[in-house]
């Protein structure tokens, strides 16, 4: 079994670790990144797919391994990510691989429909209330299947209450530096409820754009994660566009 290491040393890989995007390509075998791509599978053949916030493309190996003659594509906002990345991949002998710069909120280069499958993992739990509706609209533009691992609400009143925790402790941090800072109550649960990342009724918020029964959700195993927060709020979404 592959060493997980937790969401916190995640976070700061980038302050403590100059090979941070090696880091992210060993993990290749992470418990999580095999669920991810199993349930993703289930959608062959997949001729062409995008992940979003693909960082060195860790996840998109698997892909480019199982379909050789698709068209795998990832989008990061880290440069060096990208350019380690597709180093990588060359390295390894596969050529059905792009990394591009690019981020969440501008999917405008993207045609639509232009992927079978779009995916994020852990990327969405960065993105604020203001952006999120946008974002997965945009990602239901350009594909037929999205396929998310996020944090969602699985437990409304506990994320208010974790929220209100959070804005609390805002506040003072915010007092002692200055700064001010935005509270997202239990009526914007669907946009977004900050619980250390951004958590949000997936269902309630594809609904807006695609019927309900398109949204079908399962709850990470504990064991695929070790990380408290990923154990309590993480999912896999997917969705038919």
């Amino acid at each position: 079994m592959p060493t997980i290491i937790t969401d916190e040393e995640w976070a700061t890989r980038h302050l403590h670790e100059e090979n941070w995007a090696e880091i992210y390509w060993k993990s290749r075998g992470d418990p999580h990144r095999l669920f991810l791509v199993e349930k993703i599978c289930k959608y062959a053949p997949i001729n062409r797919i995008l992940e979003i916030g693909c960082a060195s493309g860790p996840n998109l190996y698997h892909f480019a391994e199982k379909f050789p003659e698709a068209d795998v594509r990832g989008i990061d906002i880290s440069p060096v990510a990208v350019q380690k990345g597709n180093e990588f991949f060359r390295e390894e002998g596969f050529s059905n691989v792009k990394l591009e710069v690019g981020k969440a909120q501008d999917l405008k280069r993207f045609a639509d429909k232009t992927f079978d499958v779009v995916f994020t993992d852990a990327v969405l739990i960065y993105i604020s209330p203001e952006e999120i509706k946008q974002t997965i609209k945009e990602m239901l533009r350009i594909g037929r299947i999205v396929v998310l691992t996020e944090w969602h609400t699985f437990n409304k009143w506990r994320a208010f209450l974790l929220n209100t925790f959070y804005y609390f402790k805002s506040v003072l941090t915010a007092r002692q530096q200055f700064k001010t800072i935005k509270f997202s109550p239990i009526s914007k649960a669907p946009l977004g409820l900050f619980v250390g990342h951004w958590a949000r009724d997936y269902r309630s918020l594809f609904g807006e754009f695609v019927q309900k029964g398109n949204v079908h959700i399962t709850k990470l195993p504990k064991e695929v994660w070790n990380d408290k927060g990923w154990q309590r709020w993480g999912a896999i979404i997917e969705v038919r566009g």
